[in-house]
């Protein structure tokens, strides 16, 4: 506890204020997540307890924390520096809890990871529930970006592991092989063009497509897939970008268009009649998910047994 105490007090002494620690984790939420809204859902908070929160470490300080840049939250200078100490509380606190649990011979603490859509979603939920039935006293809180996103938030320190659909070359990172899925094209069943065989790479030039956004997993799969067949994306008819998973599934439903997509994401749908899919023959649209993490970094227990168990549970799964 020594050093984390140490740490407050003389954080508290040099700015002559006093903080809560909720408020800081509320800080440092909205700066990783870039929203007000989706730091409440991490924090499992409401979205103005969130703004109190923040609201009240800019009056003790007496200077503005974060900017609103469009759509997003940014720290000010000001709010740069406090992150960096309020991050080092923060995981002094996770420590210490702990030390003294692995003193008294129990797993336990609480941490952040993310992941991207699919493995977010789809993979992860069961694995996290067992993982937390088997250790109770550790909690897990997962953060769903795109692969973009979240492989961007690792290399920052933002999270100690995440779970993505695809890589990308950075440097000090590993990508570890969890299991592997192949894309397929969906449409709404009502479709004239689902009532057919299959679907050729010929055939997407007249097929009006769905996309996911540019820095989506699924999206780069699709990218790849085309540049192996010699395609160029601009030459095919998309009618739409969407920036999740669930919107795609709508806009095929609504045949506003077809989709490429995750065959976990459309189960349900083929299932009950509404989504037919096919294997676009000529194009290879199969991905690997991994796990992402700095290579350097060492994890602490909590974080490196939750690593092992979803290696065991996805490693060759398909």
């Amino acid at each position: 506890m020594e050093p984390f105490l140490a740490l407050t007090s003389a954080l508290a002494s040099v700015l002559g204020v006093s903080m809560d620690i909720k408020q800081l984790e509320a800080f440092v939420q909205v700066v990783e997540a870039r929203s007000f809204s989706r730091a409440a859902e991490r924090l499992f908070l409401s979205q103005p307890t969130v703004s109190v929160h923040v609201q009240s470490l800019e009056e003790v300080l007496g200077t503005r924390l974060l900017d609103r840049l469009g759509k997003e939250v940014v720290p000010t200078p000001a709010g740069e520096i406090l992150y960096k100490y309020a991050r080092r509380i923060i995981a002094l606190r996770d420590r210490a809890v702990q030390d003294v649990h692995h003193y008294l011979g129990e797993l336990a603490g609480s941490f952040d990871m993310a992941a991207s859509t699919i493995p977010g979603e789809y993979l992860l939920p069961p694995i996290l529930a067992e993982f937390q039935r088997r250790h109770p006293k550790v909690k897990v809180s997962l953060n769903i970006s795109d692969t973009g996103r979240v492989i961007k938030e690792v290399v920052r320190g933002a999270y100690p592991l995440g779970v993505v659909g695809g890589k990308a070359e950075e440097k000090g990172i590993s990508f570890v092989p969890l299991c592997r899925e192949e894309l397929v094209l969906a449409f709404c069943a009502s479709h004239p063009l689902a009532q057919r065989d299959g679907v050729t790479l010929r055939d997407l030039r007249n097929i009006p497509l769905i996309l996911r956004e540019e820095e989506s997993g699924t999206r780069r799969t699709f990218e790849d897939a085309l540049r192996q067949a010699k395609v160029n994306l601009a030459t095919l008819p998309v009618v739409a970008e969407l920036g999740s998973t669930t919107a795609l599934k709508e806009g095929v439903k609504a045949c506003i268009g077809a989709a490429i997509i995750s065959p976990r994401a459309v189960e349900d749908e083929v299932h009950c009649g509404i989504i037919k899919t096919f294997r676009v023959q000529g194009l290879d649209l199969s991905r690997t998910f991994y796990l992402v993490k700095k290579s350097k970094r060492t994890l602490p227990p909590p974080v490196e047994r939750l690593e092992s168990y979803i290696l065991s549970s996805l490693s060759g799964e398909s």
